[in-house]
């Protein structure tokens, strides 16, 4: 009987330990997650053009662009963010656009921008909410496709960075903002 408990005992002392050491790799993995924080916008933007390469297999993100696979060709154009005229630049830290090379029924916008400040960042939401007006604009007499993209548009705001995301899976892009930014 005796050795019954003590061997009933031994296992509950090793499934405890390792019981512990399971919550002390989830504790380690809060405090040291497995992706680095991410300050510049352009390094942002690198991460979200490397997920949509990942979940579009007509892309690839080679060069710091997004091409065609196959013919390698670019797609889309990546531009800075003053050539958005809603924007002051003194706004501004660093920021990038991401559209299309060929503007025809392809809403597909991306805008990632760091702002000066707080209050610099209030401004830029705003200023978002006027391209994303513009955008409905331009393209109220396009495709269901066109529509959709726009109607399912995010534009979010992380401590000093914004992002503004009109493309497939805006809800993924959004994580992949969130997960990188400071």
């Amino acid at each position: 009987m005796k050795k019954i408990l003590v061997g009933i005992l031994g296992v509950a002392i090793i499934f405890t330990l390792f019981g512990c050491q399971r919550v002390k790799g989830k504790i380690e993995s809060i405090k040291k997650p497995d992706h680095e924080k991410i300050e510049n916008a352009r390094g942002i933007l690198d991460k979200i053009l490397e997920h949509i390469a990942d979940t579009d297999r007509e892309l690839s993100f080679k060069d710091g662009k997004l091409v065609d696979s196959e013919l390698g060709v670019p797609h889309f154009d990546i531009v800075p963010f003053s050539e958005i005229k809603h924007f002051n630049a003194k706004e501004v830290v660093d920021g990038f656009i991401v559209r299309p090379v060929v503007d025809v029924d392809n809403p597909k916008l991306l805008i990632v921008v760091e702002a000066v400040d707080k209050k610099a960042s209030e401004s830029l939401v705003k200023a978002m909410a006027k391209v994303h007006s513009d955008q409905y604009e331009k393209f109220k007499e396009a495709g269901i496709q066109a529509k959709y993209l726009i109607g399912n548009n995010k534009t979010i705001r992380q401590g000093d960075h914004l992002l503004y995301v009109t493309w497939e899976g805006s809800k993924d892009i959004v994580k992949v903002f969130e997960r990188y930014v400071r």
